[in-house]
């Protein structure tokens, strides 16, 4: 996968959880479970990771990035 794939992929997860929520229901057989998403504070890092990868890759300067 590239990284610009990686980068869309956490992009959709991030609209995902801020769309829906971190957690959701899920019923099966009458059996209700609570699933959690991935952690919004994870996805915004990995993508300022992989933008700043690709930004160094084409040979760029600044980039939008979440400080540590």
């Amino acid at each position: 996968m590239t990284l610009e794939e990686q980068l869309k992929s956490v992009q959709q997860a991030i609209a995902r959880v801020e769309d829906g929520g971190q957690e959701i229901d899920i019923e099966v057989n009458q059996n209700r479970r609570r699933v959690s998403r991935a952690d919004l504070r994870d996805l915004y890092r990995r993508e300022a990771q992989l933008k700043l990868a690709i930004t160094r890759r084409r040979g760029g300067g600044m980039v939008d990035a979440i400080p540590r």
